[in-house]
């Protein structure tokens, strides 16, 4: 099988429950790091799936690999090819299929319900979870869905949480995040909880019961997502 390209474009922002899934039925991946110095590769004829990653640039930002990666997205879809994005990933999805990226009125950070949506692609991809998930949100950027996309679920403070679009999912929320990687990006990034809101957390609430709350997300819903999500490379 041709391996599942991770595109990572901060080194603290890894693949996290993504890898561990894939790793978990042992199917191949690479990750190419962007915060390294890899290049976007010209092809995806070496590849079965893409996947992208969060960071805290904006899909707006006038960076030389943004027009590449927004390439490849148009072309897999094009060709049909499963593809996952998390946080600047779905935006980045997002704005390659024709949906637009702009600021929120306020940024959103901190473990937030999300409701389900109701119709026919919601209820395939998120069959068998709770109406209401409690999740790890934390984004600036909102987009907007793209032409023919089917919303998965919704926020209080942000409609467009998550989309499909054919084999192609995009959450801007960061359900891929584990418990680890969750400390290390309130060590490193925490200042960016200022100032705190209805939409901001503060940073003491959000490590509580941080590993609980961690697996409870998991269980409910990223690992129905992701499973939903490799049927598709597995079993084209």
């Amino acid at each position: 099988m041709k391996p599942i390209r991770i595109f990572q474009h901060q080194s603290w922002i890894g693949p996290g429950r993504v890898a561990e899934a894939l790793s978990d039925r042992k199917l191949p991946f690479e990750i190419i790091a962007i915060d390294k110095g890899d290049t976007v590769p010209s092809t995806i004829d070496d590849v079965s799936a893409m996947a992208f990653l969060g960071g805290t640039m904006s899909a707006n930002d006038p960076l030389p690999w943004i027009d590449a990666e927004l390439a490849l997205i148009r072309e897999g879809q094009a060709r049909g090819m499963p593809m996952l994005g998390h946080c600047l990933g779905s935006q980045l999805i997002s704005k390659a299929l024709g949906g637009r990226i702009a600021p929120m009125p306020a940024k959103e950070i901190g473990w937030h319900k999300v409701m389900r949506n109701e119709g026919t692609e919601a209820d395939r991809w998120l069959a068998g979870v709770p109406r209401e998930v409690e999740i790890l949100i934390w984004h600036h950027d909102a987009f907007t869905l793209p032409p023919g996309a089917s919303p998965l679920f919704s926020s209080d403070h942000c409609p467009n949480q998550a989309f499909v679009l054919g084999n192609t999912l995009a959450t801007v929320a960061h359900v891929e995040v584990t418990a680890p990687l969750l400390r290390e990006w309130l060590d490193i990034y925490g200042h960016d909880i200022d100032p705190i809101s209805a939409s901001v957390q503060p940073i003491e609430d959000i490590r509580l019961s941080l590993d609980a709350r961690v697996q409870g997300m998991h269980a409910t819903l990223t690992d129905r997502l992701y499973g939903q999500w490799l049927a598709r490379i597995t079993k084209p």
